[in-house]
């Protein structure tokens, strides 16, 4: 756990201030099995008016990374963010093969989601598929 206050800057470029912030935040990792791990985080930040005390802003990021190693070559990532901010989330899968130093494959996405009515329905605002593979020839 850790944990910041003090002056900062509101980055605005209509109206720049120094306001007192606070920052906290956690990052963990559990090993839930040999194979299974879960790191989930949480960091929150504000930043108030050193005047009136007035919030600049407020808010935080819940971020959860699940790990499963199937064996040394092959994994499978899962990341999943929630951004208070912008009221956002998004998903990211990801599968890994890595047979030995000099070859690897990869394969996943990336969906972002933020709401699309009052009535706190989400939509999917981006997405991306990606592919690597990598390996080395000898000549």
């Amino acid at each position: 756990m850790f944990t910041e206050f003090g002056e900062s800057i509101r980055y605005d470029s209509d109206d720049p201030a120094i306001g007192d912030s606070f920052f906290i935040g956690t990052f963990n990792n559990f090993q839930i099995t040999p194979k299974l791990r879960l790191s989930p985080s949480l960091r929150y930040s504000q930043l108030k008016n050193k005047v009136d005390q007035s919030l600049y802003f407020s808010g935080f990021i819940a971020r959860t990374t699940l790990n499963y190693q199937f064996n040394n070559n092959l994994s499978f990532r899962v990341i999943g963010e929630f951004n208070d901010f912008d009221e956002a989330y998004f998903f990211q899968p990801l599968l890994k093969w890595n047979p030995n130093p000099f070859t690897i494959f990869y394969i996943g996405g990336t969906n972002g989601y933020s709401r699309v009515d009052e009535k706190s329905h989400y939509g999917i605002e981006n997405s991306q598929l990606y592919l690597k593979f990598q390996y080395l020839f000898n000549w």
